[in-house]
């Protein structure tokens, strides 16, 4: 079951998208607000899963759009049955795709972000710089990371330590990101929200 969180397919894949989108509510909700969407953003989310956060965005939007990727084909049904009315409007665009090689020109998004997906990008420093090579001089990057449970628990979610945070802030400024900003919130359990400026 755990290979359906990284790549849901099939049957099981449809269920686990349905959990996601209960148990990621709260920290879309919180990515949305923490990126500020203004009415002509461009905004990408990577690894969409299906489709809440860019339900959101979609709705703040006026002359902008919100583009997502994920390698997921049931991913990719789920998010475009979600957000069809925008789809059908250009305010949402969804490409099956890996963050290892976004289908995108360089500089053209102001705001990328992800949730509670880091730990399955293949190669995150050449990734994070996959990233940066299609944002816009200035862009924000936001990365949302669910913390380890405090308690041991059988089903627990994976998370991050605080070492592991710190790692990803490196690997960030690494990849040429700067200006990084650490918040902590809950959102069902804690989460750290990165952000950084390309």
């Amino acid at each position: 079951m755990g290979r359906q969180f990284g790549r849901p397919a099939g049957m099981a894949g449809w269920l686990v998208g349905r959990l996601m989108a209960v148990k990621n509510a709260a920290m879309n909700r919180l990515a949305v607000e923490l990126l500020d969407v203004q009415p002509d953003d461009a905004v990408l989310e990577i690894g969409f899963g299906p489709g809440q956060a860019l339900e959101l965005i979609a709705e703040r939007l006026t002359s902008g759009y919100v583009a997502g990727v994920d390698h997921s084909p049931v991913m990719l049904r789920q998010a475009a049955r979600r957000n069809r009315r925008m789809i059908a409007r250009a305010r949402v665009e969804l490409r099956q795709a890996s963050v290892a090689a976004l289908p995108y020109e360089t500089g053209c998004y102001t705001k990328v972000f992800e949730v509670n997906t880091f730990h399955h990008w293949p190669a995150p420093e050449e990734n994070l710089q996959e990233v940066r090579r299609v944002m816009a001089p200035g862009g924000l990057l936001l990365l949302c990371l669910r913390m380890h449970h405090p308690t041991p628990r059988r089903f627990a979610a994976p998370g991050y330590g605080e070492v592991e945070i710190a790692a990803i802030e490196a690997l960030l400024r690494r990849a040429g990101f700067h200006d990084l900003q650490r918040q902590r919130r809950r959102a069902g359990r804690e989460v750290t929200y990165l952000l950084a400026r390309r």
